[in-house]
């Protein structure tokens, strides 16, 4: 492309009052100089207007090409200077993106004697919004003449008025930033015309200080039938023109967002823009760009190029480009702002149609459906043909195997109707959850993979039907031993191959699990399918991997069962403690499956060495440990939480629960935790209903008696005669007694030395010691008098008489008779 630069001055002949223009440069060969001057005689008077005046017009000469003229008052000459630019050749090939950025505004200082803006100047976006916030209403109108412009016919000129040039040149820069690249280039006009009748170009811009002789902009016949005039002075302007690209790129421009793409490598030569496919997406013939012209028939006349042709299959003022253009709009609210009626109406045809007939690449599905989801948030009921056209081809696109599953996960992305679903759904078959529920009627088969695959798709599941198909299959799997319905469910789900809904069905088979069930469990984990199971236990409920452990575990010929499996399992899975009741059932079941559920007698002592004995209580299962009660081998600090555990279940036999209340009595007693009088009280009661003992917990019993008796004090056990029992007691609880006498004098306490100079206490000890009970054993004779000489013998040698004395006088309240007796024992001790 060439170009060329040319000055003329423009001067008015005071005789003829005709315009002269006079070159100041040289005019280079083939420069249609001639054609040129006329052009800028009937563009720029020689009157001047208020600034540079700024005009481009297309040129019909053989080269083609576009001139672009400023003409600004010679300040020297009080002439009238146009500076030209002749762009020859195609104009796709300009360094500018339009014409009108060559606009140089009041407020970019001049460089030297420029008449043009730098080519690197280009109209800021965010002004251009602005100004189209501002101008509110007046956009739409506007819009549409241009697009008329370029119709065919072509409409006529547009004649804007405004206060000054810059408010003009506004105006054509929105227009260009609206149109298609193509048109914006061609796009002819002059910021400012004196004499609109005799201007070629299609814009046309006036002030206030245009004549009315000259060019009326309030003669009604003017407005309406010669051109098409955008009255920002107040006057009526044009009457407004419906036009639906208008309208929804007047929109765009109130959401923030440029209608069409700014910068030439946004665009293409044909007008497509970055959207120009959907010219053929919408099914339009491309009859809304220029054949011929693409001006009015003045501007032909004054010898202007016609505009470029589009390829004919598109449409360059299409809608769906624009509104795909709002998806980037910076609120997420722009398409509720969308206007209702006729425009909303041919958006969601045009996109219907691209849906339906036209090449739709991903990028253009992916805009197609977000439109619909936009638009249904406040219209759902007008975006349902778009969606069930979208439905149809996602279902046409895929494999004939892939068509239910393709709908299904479809479904969940669209905004669906129940009734546009059914519709579309019952073009291609069944509903897959009719066909299901009818095959629920039987046991799992390969028949369900087709239904339950598409009712598995993400976003498509069916809640009932699904979860029946689930009850089903783990009511299968829960038969191990009804063999084929069992391996039909485990193929079934191998080829789906969906974990997380497997995950559903083990969940299912988990749930209840008890007794039987969990038996199924581990049979299922035992049998041939173990294999497979094992594959998902990933993320499996607990019973199921405890389950499938204990099968493992549990495996012939020399697997752990009873008690062994029983701590095995809690250590692997519970780190060796067993914390909660449905836990423990669990284990147990899988431990003694037998439908007694005790543990044989020689394991039941183990049980508790994993689980606390109060949860067994709270299961309610203690009687399956009433041999251990009764014959515990030896008693340990396990059996004895259990029998404080079960003391007051009344599950157990009335004889066991007496045994267990009288071990707690027993040890607290020991302990110093129960007093001697109430432990008096309850023990012989306890006693009778408890029955005959294991010898090993009556040897405890025992003991712990005894360690109580020689702990209490010796006042107390004259009191109530709490000796008396193990005067007339069992050899056993005697010996006991001894050795917890003789363990309290070396531990301390009452009995220790020191505590025993106290002559009350050492009085007592006297009394309890010494005095005859009817039916006493003579091993308790022998104890008696031991410790009356080993015991207090230690002491008294070491007191003086007045201690003595004292000892003499407390027994003297006692009886008269303990006076001689105690005299007697210390003299038989000299």
């Amino acid at each position: 492309m060439a170009i060329r630069e040319l000055s003329y001055v423009l001067l008015r002949d005071p005789d003829s009052g005709a315009d002269r223009l006079t070159p100041v440069t040289a005019v280079p060969d083939g420069v249609p100089d001639d054609l040129m001057q006329r052009i800028i005689t009937a563009t720029h008077g020689a009157a001047p207007a208020s600034g540079a005046a700024l005009s481009y017009t297309r040129l019909p000469h053989r080269e083609g090409g576009g001139l672009l003229c400023s003409a600004r008052l010679d300040e020297d000459s009080e002439r009238l200077r146009v500076d030209a630019r002749y762009e020859a050749g195609d104009p796709d090939g300009t360094r500018r993106r339009w014409p009108v950025d060559a606009w140089r505004p009041s407020a970019l200082a001049a460089r030297g004697d420029e008449a043009f803006a730098p080519e690197d100047r280009l109209w800021d976006d965010a002004l251009l919004v602005k100004f189209a916030s501002d101008q509110g209403r007046r956009v739409a109108p506007f819009l549409a003449d241009v697009r008329g412009l370029f119709a065919d016919p072509a409409g006529r000129q547009i004649v804007v008025a405004e206060q000054d040039q810059e408010t003009v040149a506004r105006w054509i820069a929105l227009a260009c930033a609206s149109l298609p690249v193509a048109y914006a280039r061609a796009l002819t006009f002059t910021t400012h015309s004196a004499d609109p009748g005799a201007a070629p170009q299609q814009i046309l811009g006036i002030d206030p200080d245009t004549d009315p002789e000259v060019f009326d902009r309030k003669h009604l016949p003017t407005i309406t039938h010669l051109f098409r005039v955008h009255d920002g002075l107040g006057g009526p302007g044009s009457p407004p023109l419906a036009d639906s690209w208008a309208e929804a790129a007047a929109w765009l421009w109130r959401e923030g967002v440029v209608p069409r793409p700014g910068g030439p490598e946004e665009g293409t030569a044909d007008g497509s823009g970055a959207f120009g496919s959907a010219g053929d997406a919408e099914g339009r013939d491309g009859s809304g760009g220029s054949r011929d012209s693409g001006l009015s028939p003045g501007a032909a006349a004054a010898g202007q190029a016609p505009a470029p042709q589009p390829p004919a299959p598109q449409d360059p003022f299409a809608l769906l480009p624009l509104v795909r253009r709002a998806l980037t709009a910076r609120s997420d609210d722009a398409f509720e702002a969308l206007p209702d009626g006729s425009l909303l109406s041919e958006i969601l045809t045009a996109a219907t149609r691209a849906a339906e007939q036209g090449p739709l690449d991903d990028a253009l599905a992916r805009d197609l459906a977000e439109i619909a989801r936009r638009i249904a948030t406040h219209r759902r009921d007008a975006v349902q043909p778009l969606v069930a056209a979208l439905l149809r081809r996602q279902a046409k696109a895929a494999h004939p195997q892939d068509v239910v599953p393709a709908l299904e996960a479809a479904r969940g992305e669209l905004p669906l109707d129940d009734g546009t679903w059914r519709t579309v759904r019952s073009e291609f078959g069944p509903p897959p959850e009719d066909e299901l529920r009818r095959l629920l009627r039987q046991p799992p088969s390969p028949a369900w993979e087709k239904p339950l695959r598409a009712l598995l798709t993400p976003g498509a599941d069916r809640g009932s039907t699904v979860d029946e198909a689930v009850l089903g299959l783990a009511r299968a799997l829960s038969r191990p031993d009804d063999r084929q319905p069992c391996a039909d469910a485990v193929a079934l789900l191998a080829a789906l191959g969906d974990r997380v809904f497997t995950r559903r069905v083990l969940n299912r088979l988990a749930e209840g699990a008890e007794g039987r069930r969990i038996g199924a469990i581990r049979d299922l984990a035992a049998s041939p399918h173990g294999v497979w199971l094992r594959d998902h236990l990933d993320g499996a409920p607990f019973v199921v991997r405890i389950a499938a452990s204990a099968a493992n575990l549990g495996g012939a010929p020399y697997g752990r069962t009873g008690v062994e499996l029983w701590a095995e399992l809690a250590k692997l899975h519970l780190d060796g403690q067993v914390s909660d009741v449905p836990t423990l059932k669990i284990l147990w079941a899988l431990a003694w499956p037998e439908k007694s559920g005790v543990p044989p007698k020689h394991e039941q002592g183990r049980v508790t060495d994993v689980c606390p004995a109060r949860l067994i209580v709270e299961a309610g299962w203690e009687s399956r440990l009433s041999h251990w009660l009764r014959h515990p081998g030896r008693v340990t600090q396990e059996y004895f939480d259990f029998a404080r555990a079960v003391s007051g279940s009344r599950r157990l036999a009335p004889s066991e629960q007496a045994l267990a209340q009288l071990l707690v009595l027993a040890r607290d007693f020991a302990r110093g935790e129960e007093t001697v009088g109430p432990f008096m009280e309850r023990l012989p009661v306890l006693e009778r209903d408890a029955g005959r003992l294991d010898e090993v917990v009556r040897d405890r019993i025992d003991c712990w008696i005894a360690r109580g008796m020689a702990r209490t004090e010796p006042a107390e056990l004259y009191r109530t005669h709490a000796l008396h029992y193990v005067a007339t007691g069992s050899l056993g609880l005697i010996h006991e007694y001894g050795k917890a006498v003789r363990h309290a004098q070396r531990q301390g306490g009452t009995l220790e030395p020191a505590a025993l100079r106290d002559p009350s206490r050492l009085a007592a000890l006297f009394v309890i010691w010494g005095q005859p009970h009817r039916g006493a054993r003579g091993r308790w004779r022998d104890l008696s008098n031991e410790l009356l000489y080993e015991v207090l013998g230690a002491v008294v040698q070491h007191l003086d008489e007045r201690d003595l004395s004292t000892v003499a006088t407390v027994l003297s309240k006692v009886d008269k008779w303990w006076v001689q007796t105690w005299n007697d024992w210390r003299n038989g001790r000299r």
